[in-house]
């Protein structure tokens, strides 16, 4: 397991961000398969930048990608183990949270989480447990 989530960025398209957009990643994939969303969106939010970490783990199920926890029914682990695997995570992303906020110069009810699969389990835990609410 990683010490700290390795991210990607996106910068703002207008120059200065007045957001930003966490993008999390489901089970076995990686940032990348995310962050390719931000040039969707980025004509549309074009002061908003876009990051997206890798989770902690690699994954079993794809040497190429990362899990933020495993999953007992499809790789055999222990709930324990899940469950650890889980707030470790949880205690990274918030790390990693707070540093992109402090990276952009912006205030928690600037920054949305956005998850897809396993990374939406995540935003939906973490969101509403941070310590100065984020706006979506």
């Amino acid at each position: 397991m990683s010490e700290k989530l390795d991210g990607a960025r996106r910068g703002a398209k207008a120059g200065d961000a007045r957001q930003v957009v966490v993008l999390l990643h489901g089970y076995g994939s990686d940032r990348n398969d995310l962050l390719g969303l931000a040039d969707t969106l980025m004509p549309h939010m074009p002061d908003t930048v876009f990051v997206a970490p890798n989770a902690p783990e690699k994954s079993p199920a794809n040497p190429l990608g990362f899990q933020w926890m495993p999953v007992p029914w499809l790789d055999g682990s222990s709930p324990q183990d899940a469950a650890a695997s889980m707030v470790s995570s949880v205690a990274l992303l918030h790390a990693y949270l707070d540093q992109v906020l402090v990276d952009e110069g912006l205030s928690a009810d600037r920054m949305i989480l956005f998850g897809f699969s396993q990374g939406t389990m995540m935003a939906l835990h973490v969101a509403p447990r941070r310590a100065a609410p984020v706006a979506g």
